[in-house]
């Protein structure tokens, strides 16, 4: 899966737009949280006539039913990673031709948040769900698309009616270099991990049940602290807060149900408190995901060093690692491309002309 030209016609680079996960959940909410309640019983209502769902927990054994037929390595393909994010949207699914049909909606309108899951009848899919987004968005002018769409899925769309959008690309690793660390491009990152078991009496532990409470308030310790970095960066744009907000809700919500989510993780304890938090699930055959990581900033090395012992723990039976997208930040981009990633995962947005 090497990162190649698609077949496919796609936005020049000059003109591409990138959107991120943070990003379609921002451009969906308000600005304003407070939704309009007329709006939103409008939209409720349009949603209940076409016999949408409310994605619930429950619902994850039929999601992978589906999810498991793609086999494909995106972060995006993932019940756990689409439901951590309902605290920002809503969540509604269908099944359309026996296809798993997942849909995000609020106040603004609605998208697809991932193509059809199945392998049934698909172009006869994509129209239904495409006059769904039609009708439940027509009031309010949101474009309607599908979003992390995989590229051998392009195929289903046809360029004279569909705009296909490139979006920010998956970091995937080889599993044993994040473990092993070898040679001198990792000469750095032994470095910070050496500092770390120096200089603090640490102790790496398999997350369970009793760190929910610890991490839900180391979570909460790394949101007060970007949002004060971010003041004093002044990044006082009103979407950048609220983005810091729902990460660290979805994070907190991976947290919580962490269990029902077939989610394994890590903490880090010093001194009696949890610094570090980590959770990750097998997202393929060959795959797996690292969903969330937050650490104090203030123990240098210890972003590096729950994430080498996280990944030699739990997944060292697998060939690769999914580190996500980096979401446009360029020192996300940075801290990634550290890790010398062997494949960038192309994914796209698709809009219908």
């Amino acid at each position: 899966m090497v990162c190649t030209r698609s077949r496919t016609s796609v936005v020049g680079p000059n003109k591409v737009q990138y959107h991120s996960r943070r990003e379609t959940i921002l451009q969906l909410i308000d600005v304003n949280l407070l939704e309009t309640p007329k709006r939103n019983v409008s939209i409720e209502e349009k949603c209940k006539c076409y016999g949408l769902n409310r994605l619930k927990i429950e619902d994850k054994k039929l999601f992978d039913k589906y999810v498991i037929q793609e086999n494909v390595n995106l972060c995006d393909y993932s019940f756990a990673n689409n439901f951590i994010w309902k605290g920002s949207l809503e969540l509604l699914w269908k099944l359309i031709n026996d296809n798993f049909c997942l849909f995000g909606v609020t106040s603004k309108g609605m998208c697809m948040m991932l193509p059809p899951l199945g392998k049934n009848n698909i172009q006869n899919t994509l129209n239904e769900c495409f006059s769904i987004m039609r009708e439940i968005n027509d009031c309010s002018g949101f474009e309607s698309y599908v979003n992390y769409v995989y590229e051998d899925f392009l195929s289903f769309f046809d360029t004279s009616l569909y705009r296909i959008v490139e979006s920010y690309s998956d970091y995937i690793y080889k599993t044993s270099d994040l473990i092993k660390l070898a040679g001198r491009k990792y000469e750095k990152k032994r470095n910070e991990i050496n500092f770390f078991k120096k200089h603090y009496i640490t102790s790496f532990e398999k997350f369970s049940s009793k760190h929910i409470a610890g991490a839900l308030l180391m979570i909460d310790q790394w949101k007060a602290e970007k949002v004060q970095e971010a003041n004093l960066l002044n990044h006082h744009e009103i979407h950048y807060q609220y983005g810091l907000i729902h990460e660290a809700e979805a994070a907190k919500c991976a947290t919580i149900f962490s269990e029902e989510l077939g989610l394994t993780g890590a903490i880090i304890d010093i001194d009696g408190r949890i610094e570090g938090v980590t959770l990750g699930e097998k997202i393929s055959t060959h795959t797996a995901s690292i969903l969330i990581e937050k650490t104090n900033n203030n123990f240098h090395g210890m972003p590096q060093a729950i994430y080498q012992q996280f990944c030699a723990s739990d997944f060292s039976d697998v060939e690769y690692i999914n580190a996500g997208e980096d979401w446009g930040i360029e020192g996300l981009r940075r801290a990634k491309m550290s890790y010398h990633p062997c494949i960038l995962a192309k994914k796209f947005l698709v809009y219908e002309k």
